[in-house]
């Protein structure tokens, strides 16, 4: 049976390194939100184009060449230390922005970008280690958890900052956040180690992760399907809005309501996948990316606002599923495996999605149903293929190896 999050979060490190994310990932809602609106106000939306790609190409920049920088922040103190960083810059950002205007803005926002790409995978990588292997599909679940409470918790807690104070003191909750997740990172530092043999794994091999990706072809349909899913992630995120204003004269109100329903099915869904069984990777996690197209076909084919809210909501259902299946799979990895694969994967997701961002509202701005089946079908047929090319290899365990030194490896296995 799987472990219970309530039980995880009972082991003091656990519950340290959960709330501190929980807080961080909260008020990293509040500087989205405070950061795009302040850059409509003073620059107009060209400029929220340019915040979004400042903080974006960081993370493909770090997952292409900067292993050397990742394998340095392999332990808890190290990530202290880029969290301090973070919560100087954030609360240094409206000084900068008045005194240097939008190019001190961005330049503070690429530097913010370089610090999160570099503290994500790492953290990634470090935090499975925190529990014993069998622990570790509850941990993903719990981790994930932090982000779906975010996504509800965080607008709101925002709005309520706003109606009372100025947009500016979400600078400075969101750095009071990067402080506190500072302390809880000293505090696991002192409790926990990375033996020097991971530390020297971690940057020894400059291509470590191209020769995971060849040797694990799970993976590489994984991440293929990945792409494609976050690409056309635009449709509900952005395409949304879109299709509401043009087919049912709906409002910013009603969007609301979706997202909030989507994010409480998101909500569910996490709970569900804790108490569901392991699934075989990738197929799951492809045939929920297949599933997430079908409902996009459904939203595009909706003859009714009810029926769009259903469906809406039930993406957010999925999503889980998505993230979770990914991440414990990859948190099965030796560590300095996992941190190459989580850095690749968050290139993938940077990539796709900034790239989404830029094509798929122009192409949908005529016609969003037409945009919103034509990319459900590309979406549907990604996952179904990739589930079949899952299904269909032969059932083996994933071979590990951790590089000990130069030229020489140690490998373990482990049931995929």
């Amino acid at each position: 049976m799987p472990l219970l999050p309530s039980t995880l979060l009972r082991r003091p490190r656990v519950l340290a390194i959960w709330m501190a994310q929980l807080l961080s990932v909260t008020g990293d809602r509040f500087f989205a939100m405070a950061v795009m609106w302040l850059a409509l106000e003073r620059s107009g939306p060209v400029t929220m184009g340019l915040v979004a790609i400042a903080e974006s190409v960081p993370y493909i920049a770090v997952g292409a060449f900067g292993h050397r920088l990742l394998s340095r922040c392999v332990s808890f103190r190290a990530l202290a230390g880029v969290d301090a960083a973070r919560a100087v810059l954030t609360a240094a950002l409206p000084l900068a922005w008045s005194a240097g205007g939008t190019p001190a803005m961005l330049t503070v926002v690429a530097v913010l970008g370089v610090l999160g790409a570099v503290f994500d995978p790492s953290l990634g990588a470090l935090v499975p280690e925190l529990v014993s292997e069998s622990d570790r599909p509850a941990l993903m679940g719990l981790m994930d958890l932090t982000g779906r409470i975010a996504r509800i918790a965080g607008p709101a807690l925002a709005g309520v900052v706003v109606a009372f104070a100025p947009f500016g003191v979400l600078f400075a909750a969101d750095a009071a956040t990067f402080a506190i997740s500072t302390a809880a990172l000293l505090l696991l530092a002192r409790a926990t180690r990375l033996t020097s043999s991971v530390s020297r794994a971690c940057g020894s091999e400059p291509r470590l992760a191209r020769r995971l990706l060849r040797q694990e072809p799970d993976l590489r349909t994984a991440f293929s399907v990945q792409g494609v899913g976050v690409f056309l992630n635009a449709l509900p995120g952005i395409g949304l809005p879109v299709l509401l204003v043009h087919s049912f004269g709906a409002g910013p109100t009603l969007y609301g309501s979706v997202m909030t329903a989507s994010g409480i099915a998101a909500l569910v869904g996490n709970r569900t996948m804790a108490r569901a069984r392991p699934g075989r990777f990738p197929t799951r996690f492809c045939l929920a990316w297949a599933a997430s197209g079908i409902l996009l076909i459904a939203i595009g084919a909706a003859g009714s606002l009810a029926w769009v809210v259903v469906v809406a909501t039930a993406i957010g259902f999925v999503n889980p599923i998505i993230s979770i299946s990914l991440s414990v799979h990859i948190a099965a990895f030796e560590p300095a495996e996992r941190l190459r694969l989580l850095a690749v994967n968050y290139l993938v997701m940077r990539s796709a999605g900034t790239a989404g961002l830029a094509v798929i509202p122009a192409a949908i701005a005529s016609a969003p149903t037409r945009g919103f089946i034509c990319g459900g079908i590309v979406l549907a047929l990604a996952g179904t293929i990739g589930a079949l090319k899952g299904a269909s290899s032969r059932r083996r365990p994933v071979g590990v190896r951790v590089v000990e030194s130069v030229g020489t490896t140690v490998s373990t296995t482990r049931s995929s």
